[in-house]
């Protein structure tokens, strides 16, 4: 097995790690009588950890080369694992561990994603890109599913998912750190150098910046906000029901890449807006009749504007950076991670008018930004950062 896909590898068990804790808030609201606010902090708490791994990692394996920075991150992420399959013991232990595997989820992201990307410089343009983006859609999608079935089927729901995703991890960590160093190693920069020189090119700021929130407000719609609708319809099946809305989202956003492989990124950003918008209009639709195989359909629709807007922010990013890659990297998922916050905007909205209201002004709000972004002059590369 190569480098490249042995980094893929591991950014796909960590991705799986990061993520396979949705399906188990409701293990834990009725095993531990956690509150609805506890829940919110849980999965909050995990981003208080992603943001400055993501800020740091990416940097720092600019500077001091992206094994170096990938294999600690990912023995961080390990170890937040193992804090959580501990997780019976109580809220506090569960909070640390989210908070830990944030930390090692960020910083092997940006490092990680960026490291592919170097690996893939000699073939065709965006193939590092889609490697890093198929591997990251994988890992979220598959770990909801995995653990899902898990804590509906299997014994020990609170331990036995944190078991089986930190085997695997550990198994992947092992295989990189056992991978031959590749030939032509990665550049790297004096830290002096690296922080003078982390500008960010124009394309960033023109089409990644505007795209950037919409990468994951789109699945944290489908499996934060949909399913909540047609809940009562879903009964006893809500931990595997969410779990599969989960993965449908996410491995639409992986199938939906090769389709997309011909088109400019810019197209491709506009293409995947347009994509969610459908989405979140077919989950309008849902909210009206209470239907959940519907929620379904939407998932799939926003998971496509989630895998093309983050294969879109990531192939504009390797065509248009070179020695700073892992800094841009780490803001674009930065900005990504806060359309984490689009379940919460909706809910306040949906306290004043309701759900209908709510995901209508998503829509819009998806739309205008696919109008600005297709108005934008096309993205040009290779352009130095620096």
């Amino acid at each position: 097995m190569s480098t490249s896909a042995r980094a893929a590898l591991l950014l796909f068990v960590v991705a799986w790690g990061s993520n396979h804790f949705v399906p188990l808030l409701l293990v834990y609201r009725a095993r531990l009588a956690l509150s609805s606010v506890d829940l919110a902090v849980l999965f909050g708490v995990y981003a208080v950890g992603l943001v400055p791994g993501l800020l740091v990692g990416g940097p720092a394996s600019d500077r001091i080369g992206r094994r170096k920075v990938v294999l600690p991150a990912a023995c961080v992420a390990l170890a937040g694992s193992a804090i959580l399959a501990f997780g019976a013991a109580g809220f506090a232990v569960l909070l640390s561990g989210r908070f830990v595997v944030g930390i090692g989820s960020g910083a092997a992201f940006s490092a990680g994603t960026a490291w592919i990307q170097d690996l893939a410089r000699s073939r065709s343009a965006g193939a590092g890109a889609r490697r890093a983006s198929v591997a990251l859609s994988s890992g979220f999608g598959g770990g909801p599913l995995v653990t899902g079935a898990i804590a509906q089927f299997a014994p020990d729901p609170m331990r036995l998912p944190f078991e089986v995703q930190g085997t695997a991890l550990a198994v992947a960590i092992a295989a990189v750190a056992l991978a031959p160093r590749e030939s032509g190693p990665t550049r790297t920069l004096p830290l002096d150098a690296s922080v003078r020189g982390s500008r960010l090119p124009a394309g960033f700021l023109r089409v990644v910046v505007p795209i950037g929130p919409w990468v994951f407000a789109f699945p944290s719609i489908a499996f934060a906000v949909l399913p909540s609708i047609v809940r009562d319809e879903v009964g006893r099946w809500a931990v595997v029901y969410t779990g599969v809305v989960t993965a449908t989202t996410l491995f639409s956003g992986v199938l939906v890449q090769p389709l997309l492989k011909a088109t400019s990124p810019r197209t491709s950003a506009v293409s995947a807006l347009c994509l969610g918008a459908m989405g979140v209009l077919v989950g309008l639709e849902t909210s009206a009749i209470r239907w959940p195989a519907g929620v379904l359909v939407a998932a799939a629709l926003l998971g496509s504007g989630y895998g093309g807007t983050l294969l879109a922010g990531l192939r504009i990013i390797e065509s248009t950076t070179t020695h700073h890659r892992g800094y841009a990297t780490g803001v674009f998922y930065v900005l990504a991670y806060l359309g984490f916050a689009a379940p919460l905007l909706h809910a306040a909205a949906a306290r004043r008018w309701g759900d209908a209201p709510g995901l209508w002004i998503t829509a819009a709000a998806a739309m205008l930004t696919a109008v600005l972004v297709a108005k934008t002059r096309s993205v040009r590369g290779p352009v130095r950062a620096s």
